[in-house]
């Protein structure tokens, strides 16, 4: 259950602000579950936790650096280097720029353009991400495979005294 979690190293009873909010309600299946937890947990503390913000989110790319874009830019620009000057424009940093003063683009801007002139670089991530995930499920479900093994092997050890 994603709503409701039973963190033994911090002695809580950790839930989410939706499962804290159904659980106030009395009869509900969030309150019934809240409190077949906490017989079986007494001493341990109720908290309600905030979810963190996915990491895992398709817009942000580790290792999306100025260089990388750079690099990228360099790579698989027209002959006049049109795509490197736009890119020195928003960085602050071509001659028009330095000449109005003007400061560099957030990076968030920056990032978005390069996402939109070159749509590949979002295409690889997402692909990537996904054989990513795909790996994790795998080593999850033998990661429960062998604890149910070894489950199995204490009982029969333990029936077998």
């Amino acid at each position: 259950m994603n709503n409701l979690n039973v963190n033994m190293k911090n002695r809580t009873i950790e839930m989410t602000k939706k499962f804290a909010a159904a659980s106030s309600k009395f009869g509900t299946e969030e309150y019934k579950t809240l409190q077949e937890v906490r017989r079986d947990y007494p001493s341990y503390k109720v908290v309600t936790i905030a979810r963190k913000a996915s990491k895992s989110d398709s817009s942000a790319f580790k290792g999306l650096t100025y260089e990388y874009m750079e690099k990228y830019i360099a790579g698989h620009d027209d002959e006049e280097k049109s795509i490197m000057l736009e890119y020195m424009m928003l960085r602050g940093e071509s001659e028009e720029a330095e000449e109005a003063f003007a400061e560099s683009a957030s990076y968030q801007e920056i990032k978005d353009w390069f996402l939109d002139t070159f749509p590949a670089i979002a295409e690889f991530h997402k692909k990537r991400e996904k054989m990513i995930k795909a790996t994790r499920q795998k080593k999850e479900v033998a990661r429960m495979a062998r604890e149910q093994e070894l489950r199995e092997a204490r009982r029969t050890a333990l029936l077998a005294v």
